[in-house]
């Protein structure tokens, strides 16, 4: 096989071996929707260049007619999966189903069948004719299946146009840039394709179209590796990213807003205009959103925009990452969630009430425990209190092996006193009475008024010295002081008993009954003084 080396087989090869690298630079981007389609593209545009060089190199006349058909692999290929990408890239592959996606297939095997077949019907060239001998060209005199299988491929293309114009047109900032250098490298095949047909190309039989490729692959290599093409392309934005109820704002690596859409803008009062600029100069929240921006792993946080009317915003920040692991961005999506946080305030301020309620009832509730347990006149302890820590602090000193002491107090006279001045000073005496023995009780001691003038001070761990002491003690404040404001010629005195456990007994009746022994010891005695038990009492008070 003779072969020619022409300045047309360098662009062509040149333009396939262009056309291979910008294919490995979107494979290696195979998992954005559309990329590997795209990938797909350039290979078909690739086949396409390397068949037209190889038929612009031949000099024989078979061999030049064998790589034209071979040319249509290429080109039927290129139109369908050229499509195909531009309905990933831009959501509709959902709307279209598989089998209709693989009749596309037939475009490119009936086109190269009608070419194989050119000889038994002469529909696609009817004739071939030599062109300039310097260009080692031939011109094809095209029959009417060439242009059916012309408009075939261009109505591909043409739609695969209209689906990424709209992109460009509704889509974010980001998708029209990429949407657009997408349209741009594909239209250099098209219109060398329409001046091909048309017959005005500068070099006769010279077809454009793989040679349009060049300045295609060009192109999108461009986009691929300076611009980062397919960097973060939005998916379906248009039916998904804009009609979220959610808003969705994407930053870059130097903090500028990438890309926002309609609830974002409602909710953080950014707008479309804004793309491109520091979200610091726009975003009156921003320096509480900043520190969230962590390129090592997700965060979340809320946020109360205005109180009047209230708006409480979720925010969940996410990393975007490049496949060597270099942070391009971050991904911040925003939830208003104000209905939720105005309920938990609600909930939150009930439970306060709630909460403000049970301890009232709490507080009511010891009340009326201590209500039950307590004198109301005097405010110590009752009888019923006395016959149930009684028990309890003798079988405590019991474990402990020490010693409890009950002092039994009575007011001297105390009918006398309530005859001839009435009962008020006879319940001002037991309140006097009552104050000296808190005053000289320690913590653990307890002071009861089993009923009249009686009252019993419990010791538990005491003994009976300092016992005698501190009734001692007691008695001459009652004597000496003016506690209640009565006439100076009224003279208060009490006379005191005192037993201990277990000396004076070894249950609660017997102790209590040596302490009253021992009180009516006192007053046998004259009164006014205190007696101590020294003997046990048998039997149940």
């Amino acid at each position: 096989m003779n072969w020619q080396w022409t300045p047309a087989s360098s662009v062509l090869f040149l333009s396939a071996a262009l056309a291979i690298g910008t294919a490995v630079g979107l494979f290696r981007r195979r998992a954005i929707p559309g990329a590997a389609k795209l990938a797909g593209t350039m290979l078909a545009g690739a086949w396409w260049s390397l068949a037209a060089g190889l038929e612009a190199t031949a000099r024989a006349m078979e061999a030049k007619i064998l790589f034209s058909t071979l040319e249509y692999v290429g080109s039927g290929s290129l139109a369908v999966l050229f499509l195909l990408f531009a309905f990933d890239y831009t959501g509709h592959a959902a709307g279209l189903p598989a089998r209709r996606r693989a009749l596309l297939g037939i475009v490119p095997l009936v086109a190269v069948l009608l070419v194989a077949t050119n000889g038994l019907h002469r529909w696609v060239w009817t004739a071939v004719s030599p062109g300039p001998t310097d260009l080692n060209s031939i011109i094809y005199h095209h029959g009417p299946a060439f242009f059916a299988i012309l408009a075939a491929l261009i109505l591909c293309v043409v739609t695969a146009a209209v689906l990424l114009g709209l992109s460009a047109v509704r889509g974010s900032a980001v998708q029209r840039r990429q949407s657009a250098l997408v349209l741009l490298a594909s239209a250099f095949p098209v219109v060398g394709s329409i001046l091909y047909a048309l017959g005005q190309t500068p070099v006769p039989g010279l077809n454009l179209t793989p040679v349009s490729f060049v300045l295609s692959g060009a192109v999108l290599a461009i986009g691929i590796v300076p611009l980062r093409l397919f960097e973060l392309v939005p998916v379906a934005r248009a039916a998904l990213i804009e009609r979220m109820n959610d808003g969705v704002l994407v930053i870059d690596s130097t903090e500028r807003i990438v890309d926002s859409n309609l609830a974002a803008r409602q909710l953080v009062g950014v707008s479309a205009k804004d793309t491109g600029l520091r979200a610091g100069a726009v975003l009156p929240m921003w320096d509480t959103i900043a520190p969230h921006l962590r390129p090592d792993r997700d965060s979340h946080f809320e946020l109360t925009v205005s109180e009047t009317p209230l708006v409480h915003l979720d925010f969940r920040v996410a990393p975007l990452r490049r496949t060597l692991g270099t942070t391009a961005g971050y991904l911040i999506v925003i939830r208003d969630i104000s209905d939720r946080y105005r309920a938990e305030r609600l909930l939150h301020s009930a439970n306060d009430q709630l909460q403000t309620q049970v301890r009232e009832i709490q507080r009511l509730q010891e009340e009326l425990r201590d209500q039950a347990v307590r004198d109301a006149l005097t405010g110590l302890f009752n009888r019923r209190h006395l016959d149930d820590i009684l028990p309890r602090v003798l079988d405590r000193a019991t474990r402990d092996e020490t010693e409890v002491v009950v002092i039994a107090f009575d007011i001297d006279h105390f009918k006398a006193i309530n005859d001839l001045h009435g009962h008020e000073t006879g319940d001002a005496l037991l309140r006097a009475l009552s104050t000296e023995l808190r005053r000289y009780s320690r913590p653990g001691d307890v002071a009861c008024r089993p009923g009249g003038d009686e009252i019993v001070l419990i010791l538990p761990g005491s003994s009976t010295a300092g016992a005698a002491h501190r009734a001692e003690a007691i008695r001459r404040a009652l004597r000496e002081g003016s506690l209640i404001g009565l006439d100076p010629s009224v003279r208060v005195t009490v006379s005191v008993g005192i037993a201990a456990f277990p000396r004076n007994g070894d249950t609660p009746g017997e102790v209590l009954r040596a302490a009253d022994r021992a009180l009516y010891e006192a007053k046998r005695a004259g009164r006014d003084c205190v007696r101590v038990a020294d003997s046990r009492v048998q039997g149940v008070r």
